[in-house]
């Protein structure tokens, strides 16, 4: 892994995932780039990359919305753990099992979220029905793009 190319992959996420959920948020639905990203580095570069970019990256979504500090950073550190975890039971470089673990991580990540809002806030933070039902299907759009990014982060 070159980790100048890491570096600027980190901070274009970052910068795009800000950008989105600023300035093109339809409806108030926007993508978690972050976590599509953090899902694809798992896949491709095992769970210790796939839990400290996910970790940081989450560090970055808590100075964005300090609602429940440490508590995205914490989602995405598992959601990189567990795919990276998977990868002895499932192929997850296979684009259809990406696509599934993004959906249902996008679901559990909300939850989780939530139950953390709920231990340390006293108030289950809830993203509301419409971003719970289509975030996930907008989230699987990303996928082939955040492979992408991965593979362009492996050349040598």
């Amino acid at each position: 892994m070159s980790h100048p190319r890491g570096a600027v992959l980190f901070l274009a996420a970052a910068l795009l995932q800000w950008w989105w959920a600023t300035r093109m948020s339809a409806w108030g639905l926007s993508p978690q780039i972050l976590l599509v990203l953090t899902v694809a580095m798992a896949a491709r570069l095992g769970p210790n990359v796939g839990m400290c970019y996910g970790f940081l990256w989450g560090l970055f979504l808590d100075v964005l919305r300090p609602q429940l500090f440490g508590g995205n950073a914490f989602v995405l550190m598992l959601a990189g753990y567990g795919t990276g975890a998977l990868r002895r039971q499932i192929d997850v470089l296979d684009l259809v099992s990406q696509y599934v673990i993004v959906f249902f991580m996008t679901w559990g990540s909300f939850v989780l979220y939530g139950v953390l809002g709920g231990i340390f806030a006293k108030e289950y933070f809830w993203v509301g029905w419409p971003a719970f039902l289509f975030d996930p299907l907008y989230n699987c759009l990303l996928v082939p793009l955040a492979g992408l990014a991965c593979g362009w982060l492996r050349i040598r």
